[in-house]
């Protein structure tokens, strides 16, 4: 009752199925790109060849719009917006190497006043941190001071 079940294959042989042979060098990252997205042989076959015949590396995944996609000959919106969706992965696969991708996170001060505005300096008196519209200089003794708009009114009235 008990059936013999093929042992499964191998990985590389896996990797060899899935990877057409071809002489150029653009070609199996794109055919890797377009498997992993879920698309079939054959429609993993004609995008890459769309790509490579149009000169475009995998590098240059940023720059695609939805016209270029069109413009090259891929019809199917869903299929577009698959392909645009590598642009979100945040790894850049080149023949080489892969690449990953951060963000870069700045720590930058704010001004107090404008939280969405990189603060350039720092009140002389009550050391709040101001961006270039909320500052307000003074000259005296050959030295330049700053100041934010409150303190700046309170040292002109005094």
């Amino acid at each position: 009752m008990s059936e013999s079940y093929p042992s499964p294959p191998a990985y590389d042989e896996i990797n060899r199925t899935f990877i057409p042979e071809n002489s150029d060098p653009n070609w199996q990252p794109w055919y890797r790109k377009f498997i992993a997205l879920k698309f079939t042989e054959q429609e993993a076959n004609e995008y890459t060849r769309l790509f490579v015949i149009n000169q475009i590396v995998i590098n240059m995944i940023p720059e695609l719009t939805d016209a270029i996609l069109q413009s090259i000959g891929i019809d199917k919106a869903g299929h577009r917006i698959r392909i645009l969706r590598l642009q979100n992965k945040g790894i850049i696969s080149t023949s080489a190497r892969s690449v990953k991708v951060i963000p870069q996170v700045v720590n930058t001060p704010r001004c107090a006043c404008h939280r969405n505005i990189v603060a350039n300096e720092k009140c002389s008196r009550c050391k709040r941190l101001v961006c270039l519209n909320c500052r307000r200089e003074k000259i005296s003794d050959n030295s330049r001071r700053y100041y934010c708009q409150e303190c700046y009114d309170e040292c002109t009235i005094l």
